[in-house]
């Protein structure tokens, strides 16, 4: 039964602040500017379960959500089905943007024309360096940074794709390159090989010359989400035009410009004046942060400050609630003494809060690697665990399936492991749970399993190299087709095998590390439980922990600054909005080369008030 607009209410929050409401109920394009801890994706999840519990989605359409990460557009699909009833849950997709072109190439490659179509079991390609250099000087071109880039995003991805193919412009020497780039990917070899941004324009195309297809797409939707729409690319932003512009359709963008961190990946540089210009979208501003503390929000106000001139100060909703300095730089003289003295402040932090290690994360601006194997020496002699974080895996849903069996498996009393298997056991197989005779059924057969399994899993006869026959095992019984056909981006290409894999080397990898060889601290390893991250900026985006420590303050881990200063400052300042209640900076004086070069942002931080100490 669907309730009325006036009677709607927020679903499992305490409070909206006006202009969030505002665009949950609005039936006009929004353009939402919203800084870190805004609530951007609560906002999105709320305005779902609106449209939906009220009618304005009416059944059958649906509703689609485009994101830049996997984890984030799965965070926003969990948040709707646990506030939504399972039948309105399930007319909410939630996409990458990637996903999105994806899944029209699939379905419709078949209506591009000759030239434009890829064979059907074509490759995800990620071409190194050294292949646009080769093909620079196959076609005698000067071979240079530049040059690269210019290949890739002005030739190959610049425009939208003429129907009758790519021309040859006598003036334009990369132009040549750019349509030999394109025959070698789709017509050349054994399968086609495709990047994202390229099966991004076939998307755009297929849609633009096929009228019955884009009013198809029209036709299925009521309403589109856009998430960290600041780092929409122009081949991104295209394909959303061509999709939507001039229809029914309801745009709502949200995001932050101070955090557009993909400057380098093509991202345009004002994505949201050209939504509102295309779109007629009315510009809306959140005004609330419920991540981080009073003290921390003052320091990003003048940090977004140095970023854009025309900011508007946020109010923190939350309580300061430590005794330190929200915010320190400290300065050692070697990555040693470094290790040393951050393992101490984390156990003390953990032990003073009753926090986890994972409730700190370590930030580095690149490589972390680099970083991983003194600090993981030092940290092990106090007890703590560190690794570079693997958030990509982790948000893989096949991932999810395997460690809920894996934990099933692990236990004589399954306990809440029984009602995950269960439940997506369900799922995959269709199975109503309401049908008592259908129901019992299963559950009699995942019993059955679960004993299968645990004679499996005993570890006292159990070695890494049978990892991979577990993983195959617990798939033949859940059954691959059920997954591919719930999950349809595993049916293309490599991608569910490629998934397997990564699975099964990162489980092999965590059997090796733990010393207790238990399942529990297995799998406790695989997902990062009981351990400090440790990850770049980019993939921090969308977390939140306690405390941040940002390693490496250095003119060396720095070195794209002078080049665009304006991406360093929103990657200090995502870095910086990661932490709810502390900030901590390191500096090294083995490790770096000086400070001159950022001295900036050091400046931007002082003048914050943030104390500088030498550590001995």
């Amino acid at each position: 039964m669907n309730t009325t607009s006036q009677e709607w209410v927020p679903v499992g929050v305490d409070e909206l602040e006006q202009n969030a409401d505002t665009v949950i109920r609005s039936n006009k394009n929004y353009s939402v500017i919203a800084g870190p801890g805004a609530g951007k994706t609560e906002l999105l999840a709320q305005r779902a379960c609106y449209l939906l519990q009220t009618a304005k989605c009416p059944y059958p359409y649906r509703i689609l959500a485009i994101s830049f990460k996997k984890d984030s557009a799965k965070n926003l699909k969990d948040r709707v089905t646990e506030r939504c009833s399972k039948k309105d849950a399930l007319r909410f997709d939630s996409l990458t943007f990637d996903a999105f072109a994806k899944s029209m190439l699939d379905r419709f490659m078949g209506a591009l024309p000759d030239i434009w179509q890829p064979k059907k079991d074509y490759e995800i390609y990620f071409p190194k360096k050294a292949e646009y250099e080769s093909i620079l000087r196959s076609h005698s071109l000067n071979v240079s940074n530049n040059s690269i880039k210019s290949l890739e995003k002005n030739w190959i991805l610049g425009s939208p794709l003429k129907t009758q193919g790519m021309q040859e412009l006598p003036s334009e020497p990369l132009s040549a390159a750019a349509k030999y780039w394109w025959n070698a990917c789709l017509h050349m070899g054994a399968n086609s090989r495709l990047t994202f941004p390229m099966m991004g324009r076939l998307a755009e195309l297929l849609l633009r010359i096929n009228p019955k297809i884009s009013n198809a797409l029209r036709t299925t939707y009521t309403h589109v989400f856009m998430d960290e729409f600041q780092d929409t690319t122009h081949v991104q932003y295209d394909l959303v035009k061509t999709a939507f512009l001039n229809s029914q359709i309801i745009l709502t963008a949200v995001g932050d410009n101070k955090q557009q961190i993909m400057r380098w990946a093509m991202a345009l540089d004002d994505a949201f004046g050209k939504f509102e210009q295309d779109f007629q979208a009315q510009r809306i501003q959140l005004s609330f942060n419920y991540r981080s503390s009073p003290e921390l929000v003052k320091i990003l106000d003048n940090l977004a400050l140095t970023i854009d001139a025309n900011y508007q100060q946020v109010e923190s909703k939350i309580s300061r609630n430590i005794s330190e300095d929200a915010c320190v730089i400290w300065d050692f003289h070697t990555p040693k003494d470094e290790a040393e003295y951050l393992a101490k402040a984390i156990l003390d932090s953990i032990n003073a809060y009753k926090l986890a290690p994972e409730d700190f994360v370590i930030l580095v601006k690149q490589k972390a690697d680099q970083y991983e194997a003194c600090l993981k020496e030092v940290f092990g002699k106090h007890g703590l665990k560190i690794r570079v974080s693997q958030q990509d895996i982790l948000t893989e849903p096949l991932a999810t399936i395997f460690i809920s069996f894996l934990r099933f498996g692990s236990r004589k009393r399954a306990g809440v492991y029984w009602s995950d298997c269960h439940k997506i056991l369900a799922n995959l197989r269709g199975v109503d749970l309401a049908d008592d005779k259908t129901n019992r059924l299963l559950q009699k057969e995942l019993s059955n399993f679960h004993c299968d399994l645990q004679n499996q899993m005993e570890l006292n006869n159990f070695s890494k190299n049978q990892i991979s026959t577990l993983l195959k095992n617990i798939e033949q019984f859940i059954n691959k087709t059920c997954i591919q056909a719930y999950y349809p981006e595993y049916n293309q290409g490599d991608r569910y095998d490629h998934c397997f894999k990564q699975i099964n080397n990162q489980l092999e990898k965590s059997y090796e590390i733990v010393e207790n060889q238990s399942w529990e601290a297995i799998l406790d390893d695989f997902e990062g439980k009981d351990s400090v991250s440790i990850m770049t900026v980019h993939k921090s985006k969308g977390s939140q922990y306690h405390t941040v420590i940002f390693v490496g303050l250095e003119d060396s881990a720095w070195w794209s600054f002078k080049n665009d200063p304006k991406e360093s400052r929103s990657n200090f300042f995502v870095a910086f909005s990661r932490a709810k209640q502390r900030v901590i900076f390191t500096y090294c004086e083995k490790r770096g080369e000086g400070r001159k070069k950022i001295s900036s942002l050091y400046q931007v931080l002082l003048n914050a008030g943030v104390k500088m100490k030498t550590i001995q």
